[in-house]
């Protein structure tokens, strides 16, 4: 082994200098560095490309292989650096072991050396960030008031969504006495950084890379913080009391392929300007512990069975069930596209009242009955109608009241017979002026038995002849 090239051995040969460029052709993260006093400014001297490769030193929190660790290097051109030749004397064999921040106070000049050729850093003012010459190359953010200057918080400051609405309950006071009509509620985004002092030098360290992403581990006391921020704006932030803000300037997506579990011991507010979807390809459970209040703002539709097997609706109301519809009620039951007809059974405990504004039309293609264990009652303020194409049959246990304040029609307008049937039966009239008039062609009343009456009035009779009978009648008949 040659003891020339064995570090340390010969001494250490210590640098300060600039990196010109990173663009290491073997991707490891190598700098080319021009060094003071070794290295003149002429670029045509000593150009660029001709100044050796530097290796980095990385810290033991990296372990530099097979893509562990933070690689590549964060070093730009223009950046100030120190270091060794591994090589000693022959310094070609540079090794980064830091950089040097200070006061920048002039832009580039890329036709000299120790400066970035591209001529980008230093800059007069970095668009992210405001960063400009003449002021400390730490992070404005991890210098205090100057963090108030940094145009990522100023953005976020002036882009805070305020008076976010949150649900309130339906006022229902049309059916229900208990209802009461809620004030509409809101909140705002918490404050970047929170209401406590924060951001104190040197407590907050600052990664801050080129586009403008930032991450803050904030150790100020009573301040203390975790920060990071994507350059487009969208970010995550706790602060000293253990509130999480996170707020998404684009579109969020979240999968996850195992279960997901998620506690609140407080509230929950959710508010969606655009249209929600759910599809949950299982089961769905809902358990609420107190009350259940929805408001729909539109129209709402529900379908029970949407899949090949169909489905039930079952409910259990332990209380009240009340509603109030403003417009028409439709609905079907058993006709389903097959023609299937279906059953609809409901029972009630106590009594049923209605109060219908308009007409009543009840058409049923099978049997119609009516059955009160009972009295039953009908009343019609004007005409009272009851129609059969068949036969109809009115039957009372004990007595029949059939009752017309004026006149009482019985008509038969075919061939048939009016029959009263019973022991004992009678009509009886006992109005002033009560008559039984026959006025059809061959009318007749027959009768089998005796006719009673204190007065009987004929305006014209006749007797028929029995054979045999009225050669054997020798006195008149008594009228």
């Amino acid at each position: 082994m040659n003891e020339n090239y064995f570090m340390g051995l010969d001494g250490f040969v210590w640098f300060t200098g600039v990196v010109e460029n990173r663009s290491d052709p073997a991707k490891l993260g190598r700098v080319q560095v021009r060094c003071l006093g070794f290295h003149t400014e002429d670029l045509n001297d000593i150009p660029t490309k001709d100044l050796p490769w530097a290796h980095v030193m990385h810290p033991v929190t990296d372990p530099s292989m097979q893509g562990m660790g933070n690689t590549p290097t964060f070093l730009v051109e223009g950046s100030w650096v120190v270091g060794f030749f591994l090589d000693a004397n022959e310094r070609q064999q540079p090794l980064i072991i830091g950089s040097l921040p200070g006061y920048p106070q002039n832009t580039p000049d890329s036709t000299k050396g120790f400066n970035d050729p591209d001529g980008e850093y230093p800059s007069e003012h970095i668009d992210h960030s405001g960063h400009g010459l003449n002021e400390s190359d730490v992070s404005r953010l991890a210098r205090e008031e100057a963090a108030e200057q940094h145009r990522t918080l100023i953005n976020r400051r002036d882009t805070v969504f305020k008076s976010i609405p949150t649900a309130t309950k339906p006022h229902v006071s049309t059916v229900s006495t208990s209802s009461t009509k809620e004030t509409a509620g809101s909140f705002d985004e918490p404050k970047p950084r929170g209401t406590t002092v924060t951001g104190l030098y040197p407590f907050n360290k600052v990664y801050e890379s080129e586009s403008g992403h930032i991450k803050e581990i904030d150790d100020t006391p009573d301040g203390e913080r975790l920060y990071t921020q994507h350059s487009a704006g969208t970010y995550e932030e706790i602060i000293a009391d253990g509130t999480k803000t996170v707020k998404v300037v684009g579109d969020n997506y979240e999968l996850i392929a195992g279960g997901s579990n998620l506690y609140v011991r407080g509230n929950i507010n959710l508010t969606c300007s655009g249209i929600k979807r759910e599809l949950i390809e299982g089961d769905y459970i809902l358990e609420v512990g107190g009350d259940f209040t929805r408001k729909v703002g539109g129209s709402e539709q529900v379908k029970i069975g949407a899949g090949e097997g169909g489905g039930n609706l079952e409910e259990e109301v332990k209380g009240n069930h009340a509603y109030n519809i403003a417009n028409s009620v439709a609905g079907a039951i058993g006709t389903t596209e097959k023609g299937t007809a279906k059953d609809f059974d409901i029972t009630i405990g106590g009594k049923e009242t209605r109060s219908i504004g308009g007409t009543v039309d009840i058409t049923s293609t099978g049997n119609y009955q009516i059955t009160s264990l009972a009295s039953l009652g009908l009343l019609a303020q004007t005409n009272l109608t009851t129609f059969s194409v068949g036969s109809t049959s009115i039957s009372s246990g004990t007595t029949m009241t059939v009752k017309a304040a004026t006149n009482l029609d019985i008509k038969s307008e075919a061939v048939g017979t009016m029959t009263f049937v019973g022991d004992s039966s009678a009509i009886s009239f006992t109005g002033s002026s009560g008559s039984i008039n026959l006025s059809g062609s061959g009318s007749t009343i027959t009768t089998t038995q005796e006719v009673t009456a204190n007065t009987i009035a004929l305006t014209s009779h006749t007797h028929t002849d029995t054979e045999g009978l009225a050669a054997n009648i020798t006195s008149a008949p008594n009228a």
